[in-house]
């Protein structure tokens, strides 16, 4: 577990190594999901660069952009995956919210758990998308979910700090605008790269 916080660190150390570039991403990501047709693929394209700067490469903006273009379908399917997901789990929610009695509550128990493990394969869905050769939605999809049933309390340890930080994020504002998704993308890579390690030894 304290090996996610190390990572959390290192990821913020490659931050910083090209922060003015990444503070820059980052608010063009944000812009980038107001326009929705653009949401899921400027996600996955800011894997890809965060990916680049983890590994020592040379990033711009151009590359940002063509891995837009390149990925556009496939981070689509995914996106739908999101709209038609988290609409079940919403729905479900509000609507066992204000009924009483045990029934009910153990229903709210069970949909805020399945939000939360869905929102959980998510940290793992687009560094596994990028460490495979098997693009596909199903694929990554099921080595997600491998991953997190392999690493279980490493991956509880792991989404409830990415969970407060992306909600301390929202209601600050500023880090939102200027650092979350950079961050979340650095630090999933390295926390997949680093799972992928230690299963291979």
């Amino acid at each position: 577990m304290l090996q996610t916080l190390k990572l959390f660190g290192l990821a913020i150390r490659k931050w910083w190594k090209e922060f003015l570039f990444l503070l820059a991403l980052n608010f063009l990501w944000l812009l980038a999901q107001m326009t929705v047709i653009l949401g899921p693929p400027s996600t996955v394209a800011l894997y890809i660069v965060t990916q680049h700067v983890l590994d020592g490469s040379i990033v711009g903006f151009g590359d940002f952009w063509r891995a837009i273009k390149g990925n556009f379908v496939n981070s689509w399917i995914w996106g739908a995956a999101q709209i038609i997901v988290y609409s079940v789990l919403v729905y479900n929610l509000f609507f066992y919210w204000g009924k009483e009695g045990v029934y009910f509550l153990a229903l709210r128990y069970a949909w805020t758990f399945l939000a939360l493990t869905w929102f959980t394969i998510n940290l793992y869905y687009w560094p596994l998308y990028l460490a495979q050769v098997d693009k596909r939605f199903t694929t990554t999809l099921t080595n997600a979910i491998k991953m997190v049933l392999l690493n279980p309390g490493y991956t509880i340890f792991y989404s409830l700090l990415a969970l407060i930080f992306i909600v301390v994020s929202v209601f600050s504002g500023l880090l939102l605008g200027a650092v979350m998704a950079v961050w979340i993308a650095l630090w999933g890579t390295l926390v997949v790269q680093d799972r992928l390690s230690t299963r291979k030894r």
